[in-house]
């Protein structure tokens, strides 16, 4: 059963076809599980003015936990705290240069000057999730480069059964398109007690002939004592040579003043002014030229 593509919900800006070689050279594509995006966090106005400049710092980036962690939030509270939170994005660049897609409790936040979006929709293929991920298919303005993006959030307990899954998700994903060029990123879970994520560079349940690894296995993406990488990028094999090699996990405090940003939780005094106030997880990223289409 390949799955069929349509419209989700979508907040965009239509700026026209830009000339041949116009657009970028370079696009950085992230990912960031926010805990829970919602009415309570939207109010902690030093918080979303940092999440704000995370996200402005992205051509493309992956959210998860729009609303809820477990998609329960209901449709029109995911959409009106996306807005809410793509009015501060654009803020912080200066224009109204960001746009997003979104179902259940993920969204892509884009550069609408930079990129433009085919088409999008929830998985609804025979692979099993208790989240299903969000598909878009992104063009790059200007420039050859299209691929099809997913994002995913397991639920822990189930990350031995849905991480596996994410690969024929891709595979499913490329032919449902005619597109080899597929990223995935988001929660996966993939790591400590949740998943035996193997013993190599590469992540277990990922073909090493036909997916490129691009969060190793000793890469750190949460704010937890303990090194875990949760937060994964994969890549289809096509797009080794779209991908520059740069990759990263972002700590807000190493780039970004928290002084502002307020507590949470039943001790907020605790948390304020750290890292765990804005999530329990790290922006992951990854640079990928645009002057060819290298599949």
């Amino acid at each position: 059963m390949l799955l069929s593509i349509l419209v989700l919900a979508a907040c965009s800006r239509d700026r026209g076809a830009p000339t041949a070689g116009s657009g970028p050279l370079k696009i950085r594509v992230g990912s960031y599980n926010v805990a829970i995006l919602g009415e309570a966090k939207e109010a902690r106005v030093g918080t979303m003015a940092v999440m704000a400049k995370i996200a402005a710092g992205f051509d493309l980036m992956a959210m998860q936990e729009v609303g809820s962690n477990g998609s329960t939030a209901s449709d029109e509270a995911c959409e009106k705290a996306m807005k809410a939170f793509v009015a501060r994005v654009d803020e912080v660049a200066g224009g109204d240069v960001f746009s997003y897609v979104r179902g259940n409790q993920y969204a892509f936040v884009y550069r609408n000057d930079r990129l433009q979006v085919k088409s999008s929709k929830l998985y609804d293929g025979p692979q099993k999730f208790t989240y299903p991920p969000l598909v878009a298919f992104f063009q790059v303005l200007g420039r050859p480069l299209d691929f099809a993006m997913l994002t995913v959030h397991t639920r822990p307990k189930l990350a031995e059964a849905e991480v596996p899954e994410i690969a024929a998700v891709m595979d499913e994903t490329s032919v449902a398109l005619g597109e080899p060029d597929v990223i995935c990123a988001g929660d996966f879970n993939a790591d400590g007690s949740y998943y035996a994520e193997g013993p190599g560079p590469g992540l277990a349940g990922f073909a090493s002939g036909g997916f490129l690894t691009v969060i190793p296995n000793d890469a750190d993406t949460t704010v937890a004592s303990a090194s875990l990488a949760y937060d994964r990028m994969e890549l289809s094999s096509s797009m080794a040579g779209d991908y520059d090699g740069s990759w990263g996990v972002l700590r807000p405090a190493e780039s970004f003043d928290l002084a502002a940003v307020e507590g949470t939780g039943t001790e907020p005094e605790r948390s304020a002014g750290t890292e765990r106030a804005l999530s329990d997880h790290y922006p992951i990223w990854a640079e990928f030229t645009t002057t060819s289409d290298r599949d």
